[in-house]
């Protein structure tokens, strides 16, 4: 007696494939901005940074500076000395560590890279910013004249592979990131 071996046939061969085949097209396009999620987390560290400092100058009342290290990958908040270096970290509220975003590491983003970073004070630009006990902008270092110069403008680059942000603050310390 001959057994019959059972198949499947082919219209259940091709649901499976129509199943399979949406599925795929709802899964990859979640899958492929990873890279770009990743920088606009990275940028939102930045934005983050640069509105804590500001608030935490006009709560305490007294300069507060974020400072890019390009060579580090990060961004520091501290409070400077009469030369701007660092006198006191500040500590970040949540985790009551020094405020530092180190933006090749979690949860910055993860693999991303600090590529430029300036602020731009009348002839000057540096690679910090400082903010008064009213949330200005202002240059922070230097002598008490040099100190008090208003931000004309500045930026902070970052990037994932060819996925690039830019986070830009104004004059007035409004922070914006693109």
């Amino acid at each position: 007696m001959l057994e019959r071996l059972r198949g499947f046939t082919l219209a259940e061969m091709l649901t499976v494939c129509a199943v399979l085949g949406i599925a795929a097209v709802i899964a990859i396009p979640t899958a492929a901005p990873v890279a770009e999620t990743r920088a606009d987390t990275a940028a939102g560290e930045v934005v983050l940074a640069l509105r804590f400092a500001r608030e935490e100058a006009m709560r305490t009342g007294a300069y507060r500076m974020l400072g890019c290290d390009l060579a580090r990958n990060s961004l520091s908040v501290y409070i400077p000395d009469a030369n701007g270096a660092v006198a006191t970290m500040v500590s970040n509220p949540l985790s009551k560590m020094d405020y530092t975003v180190v933006l090749s590491q979690a949860p910055a983003g993860g693999n991303a890279a600090l590529s430029a970073c300036g602020f731009q004070f009348d002839k000057d630009t540096l690679t910090t910013v400082a903010f008064d006990g009213d949330g200005n902008p202002i240059r922070g270092i230097g002598d008490p004249k040099k100190q008090a110069q208003s931000l004309a403008g500045g930026t902070i680059r970052l990037g994932i592979g060819k996925v690039t942000r830019t986070v830009s603050i104004d004059a007035t310390g409004r922070v914006t990131a693109s």
